[in-house]
């Protein structure tokens, strides 16, 4: 038997029950961009508990002269900077059997010019690899030569980093959470529905609803030790 509590359009359905609108007074298009804006909360929230829930791995070939590889394009148009949050690790094989742990630098630590890659490959060595950011891609450094191994298909750099999810464009669309917290979202999407029908009070019980929701959820997700703060990183402002 298929979930009756799994899909976004699952918890629309309650967030319409609950405040006596219906799909033509209150339409997915008003929905679905309010929602986004709590689902992309909670991601945070979660993320900033066990930021592994929402990391990937992604591989690539090294090629000759190409010090650039861009992260991965699921979802360009709605996740700014293709989604990333965070960049965890990188690893490389120059040689396609001794793998090294590329350290990341920052920009600013390289004393040469970078046009031209004999001037990099001076510096730095296949040994003792080095990355930096820029432009949502992984530079690195020393730059794949002549006498590395550029054969396609070996995949020979992976790119460890946590990844935002998509933007939600459908009611059909499954939220990448744990579905216990459906009901977290829920209550966000209702304090933004509440706030445009002037319903105040409605609003300052769902926004408390959803402030607790969150820190039960940060409760549950993770076993606390006494340093752990369960005060949420967002901060919401009080608009009643």
């Amino acid at each position: 038997m298929a979930s009756g509590w799994q899909t976004l359009d699952d918890v629309l359905t309650v967030v319409r029950t609950l405040s006596g609108k219906d799909t033509t007074t209150l339409t997915d298009a008003t929905l679905i961009p309010i929602a986004n804006k709590y689902y992309f909360l909670m991601v945070r929230e979660l993320v900033g508990l066990n930021e592994d829930l929402y990391a990937e791995i992604s591989s690539t070939d090294l090629v000759l002269n190409q010090r650039e590889y861009s992260l991965p394009t699921d979802d360009l148009s709605s996740t700014f900077g293709l989604g990333l949050i965070k960049l965890q690790r990188v690893e490389v094989s120059y040689d396609n059997s001794t793998w090294k742990v590329a350290d990341g630098i920052p920009f600013s630590d390289i004393k040469t010019p970078t046009i031209l890659n004999a001037d990099i490959s001076t510096y730095y060595t296949t040994s003792n690899p080095k990355y930096y950011f820029k432009d949502r891609s992984v530079w690195l450094v020393p730059t794949p030569g002549s006498g590395d191994y550029t054969t396609a298909g070996n995949a020979n750099l992976r790119i460890f980093w946590v990844k935002r999810p998509n933007e939600m464009t459908a009611t059909t669309n499954v939220p990448d959470l744990p579905k216990d917290w459906l009901s977290v979202l829920q209550d966000g999407i209702l304090y933004d529905v509440y706030r445009i029908y002037g319903r105040t009070d409605d609003a300052r019980d769902s926004r408390e609803n959803w402030q607790l929701g969150i820190i039960k959820m940060k409760e549950l997700e993770q076993n606390i030790s006494k340093e752990e703060s369960l005060s949420m990183k967002t901060i919401y402002k009080n608009y009643n």
